[in-house]
């Protein structure tokens, strides 16, 4: 009989907090979560599920990753309400909201551990390969990430349009999308790739899993100036206090044990508040490839 009454007890213990928390108001059933594809899609599971148990603790509702095999996907899947967070590169994240239209803001952003609130747009090629200069690159293939990849497409091609007065099909061999930044620092460090672009974060995540010793492998013929990091963004139709709760979530999960970890193996120390304007200048950046002369 006690032990019956134990386990009546407990019982409405969990009910009532199972009720406490469907009774936030606008909260979804389940969180989405979404990242623009960096990595192989096989490695996102393993890789955010530390992330994705925090969060769950956090909220105190499950949390899930929406894996896309596109920049494009993601954009879309937050706009249409199926993904409520993700993370993107600026000039993808302002993409999201002028192209497709999401209903989005900027939260937090990403602080590096090797260069802060910034990064940078590396083109790289295997040292040892005799590309050494934009020069030595003429004639070869060369592999861009994706058309909304910031690093991996619109800050160099803004450099190639009005800087380096170059377009890309004209100058190089064959120019392609190689899908991913994992696929490009990859491609490059195996000699599958010539030349290519990436961030130098995405450098680090592939140093930290073992598939590159580090920078040292590569030859890096162009360095951008200093990009703003990258965003995570939420629906502005959230409720206001998951709004909260999910900034407040992020910005402590550098001082959790498997927080400090996670992040470390990203290349990051954490994140640090972010607001819409931070990227205006990437507004820029999207006019100035409209323009006929900045085209592949």
């Amino acid at each position: 009989m006690v032990r019956a009454k134990v386990f009546g007890v407990g019982l409405a213990v969990l009910l009532l907090t199972a009720t406490a928390l469907a009774q936030k108001p606008g909260w979804p059933k389940e969180l989405v979560i979404a990242e623009v594809p960096v990595e192989s899609a096989a490695d996102y599971a393993s890789r955010y599920a530390p992330f994705l148990d925090y969060l769950k603790g956090r909220l105190g509702i499950p949390v899930r990753l929406f894996v896309a095999t596109d920049y494009t996907a993601v954009m879309l899947a937050q706009a249409q309400g199926q993904v409520h967070v993700a993370f993107y590169g600026p000039a993808s994240y302002v993409d999201a909201i002028e192209k497709a239209k999401a209903p989005i803001e900027a939260f937090v952003k990403e602080d590096s551990i090797r260069s802060g609130l910034f990064y940078y747009s590396l083109m790289i090629s295997k040292k040892g390969s005799g590309i050494r200069t934009l020069q030595d690159a003429r004639g070869k293939d060369f592999a861009f990430v994706d058309p909304e990849s910031t690093s991996g497409y619109k800050v160099p091609m803004a450099y190639f349009c009005l800087e380096a007065k170059i377009r890309p099909r004209e100058y190089f061999s064959r120019v392609f999308f190689a899908g991913t930044h994992e696929n490009v620092i990859l491609g490059v460090a195996r000699g599958t790739i010539p030349v290519g672009v990436t961030w130098d974060t995405g450098i680090s995540i592939a140093q930290a899993k073992g598939q590159i010793r580090g920078l040292e492998e590569f030859e890096v013929l162009w360095k951008s100036d200093p990009i703003p990091s990258s965003p995570w963004a939420y629906r502005k139709d959230l409720p206001q206090d998951l709004k909260d709760a999910l900034r407040k979530a992020f910005l402590e999960f550098k001082d959790t044990p498997q927080g400090a970890e996670w992040l470390k193996a990203r290349g990051l120390k954490g994140f640090a508040p972010a607001s819409d304007r931070d990227y205006d200048p990437f507004r820029k950046i999207n006019d100035a490839l409209k323009r006929p002369e900045c085209q592949l």
